[in-house]
């Protein structure tokens, strides 16, 4: 007598199960759009022939990406997209994507990437760029051997790669960190031939090292922070670069976007047109600081004996004859003061190479127009408006 009511019941729930299930499955179709309409926003474009579902699991097939006004375009083949889920509010989170290798050859040169990975990728509804959430977002990537090679030769090398990325609870900064390890140069390719004898006398026919990178952005402000940039080649030198910008704001970017958008399928004279339009929007910036380091491990000392070779002369012949020409060659800035704080600095630099730092700080954020209105009618003044100061072996 309970068979009918258990059968009943077990349908029941089946059907509860079934329907559930299916109102939480993805639309992959929707997906597609709104990735591909999030990827086109940086300026690039992404087309594919088809997608493959299989639970959270969605594959794109057959993608090729480019850039806008470009005829050609890269073959990226298929990408998956693990762990995928609807955010709430009308986006996407996508636990992992990965593609395993990304070749491309062409008659002379040819490159190969491995081993992608990126992490929780979030995809929005639109891109509005009100918001970082309207923006295509992840939270880490790495990367395996990168190789690229120039006719049968690999120019460039490097084994891995990551990047991550934070935001603070309420959207104010990011903060964003890349690291590029075991790079490798080859410089034997290099045709010119003073070029190419300079480089073999410097022992430098490949160099090696690693790239650190490090910063913030606040959207709010558009305050830009580059705290790292530092480019270690192994037996040459280290050189650290610092800046940081504000007026770099979402809209700011989304400005430059569609100037990029339109000039890319604009002809020359619309191109040149929308130069100057870019140029005016670089007046919405301002500069609030600027260093660059070297710090020498060779580099200096060999270039220094090699030049006096070439001239006949000792190393310290040549530093005590470009310590003697530094003066009448700065002359032309017509700014005694800084002249002489380049020629000090510069002086020890080359009298011992072990370090030398230009930067610019000045005393308050300084708008670009007053600096490009600075440029065209006082440029001697600059020195003094930027704090400019040149220091060595500090």
């Amino acid at each position: 007598m309970r068979v009918r009511p258990l059968k009943a019941g077990l349908a029941t729930g089946l059907v509860l199960l079934v329907s559930t299930q299916l109102s939480h499955a993805i639309d992959a179709d929707d997906f597609a759009k709104k990735f591909v309409a999030a990827y086109a926003s940086g300026g690039m474009t992404l087309e594919y022939s088809g997608i493959s579902e299989d639970g959270d699991n969605l594959t794109l097939q057959g993608i090729r990406i480019g850039m806008d006004g470009e005829p050609e375009a890269l073959d990226l083949g298929d990408l998956a997209f693990n762990g995928v889920s609807e955010d709430g509010s009308g986006g996407y989170l996508v636990a992992r994507v990965t593609k395993d290798s990304i070749a491309y050859s062409s008659e002379e040169a040819s490159f190969s990437l491995s081993d992608l990975v990126i992490n929780n990728l979030k995809i929005p509804a639109e891109v509005k760029m009100e918001t970082l959430d309207d923006v295509l977002w992840y939270d880490s990537a790495s990367t395996g051997p990168l190789v690229v090679t120039f006719e049968e030769t690999d120019v460039f090398k490097m084994a891995s790669s990551t990047t991550s990325v934070t935001r603070t609870s309420d959207d104010s900064q990011m903060d964003f960190q890349v690291r590029m390890d075991g790079l490798g140069i080859d410089l034997s390719m290099v045709e010119d031939g003073q070029a190419k004898q300079a480089i073999d006398n410097m022992g430098y026919d490949f160099v090696s090292g690693d790239l650190v990178i490090n910063g913030s952005w606040a959207p709010p402000t558009g305050e830009l922070t580059l705290n790292r940039y530092a480019l270690t080649l192994n037996d040459v030198g280290r050189l650290d670069l610092q800046f940081s910008i504000s007026g770099y704001t979402l809209e700011f970017v989304q400005g430059l976007q569609k100037l990029q958008q339109q000039m890319a399928s604009a002809d020359e004279k619309a191109q040149q047109a929308m130069g100057l339009a870019a140029l005016g929007m670089m007046q919405q910036l301002t500069f609030n600081s600027l260093s660059l380091r070297f710090d020498d491990a060779s580099l200096t000392n060999k270039v220094l004996d090699m030049v006096a070779g070439q001239q006949g002369m000792t190393r310290d012949q040549m530093v005590q004859g470009l310590q003697g020409m530094l003066p009448f060659a700065l002359a032309q800035l017509q700014n005694p003061e800084f002249q002489q704080r380049v020629s000090e600095a510069v002086g020890v630099y080359l009298s011992d190479p072990k370090n030398i730092e230009i930067s610019a700080r000045p005393s308050g954020p300084m708008p670009f127009a007053s600096l490009a209105g600075a440029a065209m009618t006082a440029w001697q003044s600059l020195p003094e408006m930027l704090n400019v100061q040149v220091m060595a072996n500090q």
